[in-house]
């Protein structure tokens, strides 16, 4: 008990971090009875805002990154990248790419917490298998948070926060447009992200909130094109060879994928008005709306860096957090795209 109350004044002196802590503790055989008897009943719960947070010159973050295969998740890499360098002098910053491949993912958040880093971004490509790398991280002591997508969990406990734009709300938007903005009998296809991701399920929910409950609109078809303009070409040629002249309507779950079901429009030389519906916000959908080419894009802020590292700010210094902290988006339309080319990315 001595030694583990030794232990505990170290903590609590910012001498130790968690993981170093729990390592320690596991050498003298203690369990959760035994850090209730020095006054640390939660300690284990690494995603709890911290009452003693650890003081260190220089703390280390771990960035996981699910992929880099669109113009978005390179503005989000940037933007988290930019943010660590100018907070330079507090914070060593390190990054994995999974590239596309959720096992790689697992791997890379492994490698992180072998690594002993202090605090791991995650930005789970899959909300489910990330779940059990998360569980890993809190089990060493290392705490999470997750951003632009959320793992099944609970905030607090299974992660620290989660940081994103609400993509039920979304879908909402895209919808909503379509339900004001077009006249008569819809037929329309849908092109979903990345199978198993938050946004793909989120965004896809929001949008069949609002549209399945007006019966002038008929999906013909959904199709996972991964969230990539390729993705989407090759969704959007195979719906273009089965429907033809029937698709009134896109809805897709990205920019990138819709730029993509634009191209295979063209190609078919399709001679009818299609009304695009999109989400994120690159400089290409804004463009295209103002153009009349899309109809509408929701935005989905990829700049994480700034609110990411303020929210990591709070956590050393042992401020409250949210369970959850929402980005702000924009709607780009006919009637504001054109002034506001230069916020896409």
């Amino acid at each position: 008990m001595r030694d583990l109350m030794i232990l505990a004044d170290a903590l609590r002196a910012g001498k130790l971090v968690r993981s170093e802590f729990l390592r320690a503790v596991a050498t003298v055989g203690v369990g959760t009875a035994g850090l209730a008897a020095v006054g640390l009943p939660a300690f284990a719960d690494a995603n709890a805002t911290p009452t003693h947070p650890p003081r260190k010159a220089k703390y280390s973050i771990g960035f996981s990154q699910s992929e880099l295969n669109s113009d978005w998740r390179k503005a989000e890499s940037d933007s988290m990248a930019a943010e660590a360098k100018k907070r330079g002098a507090k914070y060593d910053y390190r990054q994995m790419v999974a590239n596309s491949d959720t096992n790689k993912q697992i791997t890379d958040v492994a490698d992180l917490i072998a690594a002993n880093v202090d605090l791991i971004v995650l930005t789970p490509r899959e909300q489910d298998p990330l779940a059990a790398a998360t569980a890993k991280a809190r089990a060493a002591g290392i705490p999470v948070i997750e951003i632009d997508r959320a793992t099944r969990g609970k905030p607090g406990s299974d992660f620290v926060t989660a940081i994103s734009s609400n993509f039920v709300q979304q879908g909402n938007k895209v919808a909503l447009w379509m339900v004001e903005n077009t006249k008569g009998p819809i037929s329309y296809v849908e092109l979903l992200g990345t199978t198993g991701a938050s946004p793909a399920i989120l965004r896809a929910k929001g949008f069949h909130d609002v549209i399945d409950r007006e019966k002038r609109f008929t999906l013909l078809g959904a199709h996972d094109g991964n969230f990539t303009l390729a993705g989407g070409h090759a969704v959007m040629t195979n719906y273009l060879a089965r429907f033809g002249h029937k698709i009134d309507m896109l809805y897709s779950h990205n920019d990138d994928m819709a730029v993509g079901g634009y191209q295979a429009i063209r190609e078919a030389a399709l001679a009818k008005k299609v009304y695009i519906g999109s989400i994120d916000g690159t400089r290409r959908g804004i463009e295209y709306v103002a153009d009349g080419v899309f109809s509408v894009v929701v935005q989905s802020d990829p700049h994480f860096g700034p609110v990411t590292f303020d929210t990591i700010d709070k956590y050393f210094d042992g401020q409250a957090i949210p369970g959850s902290i929402t980005v702000k988006d924009v709607t780009y339309t006919k009637a504001n795209a054109g002034r506001l080319i230069g916020t896409g990315f």
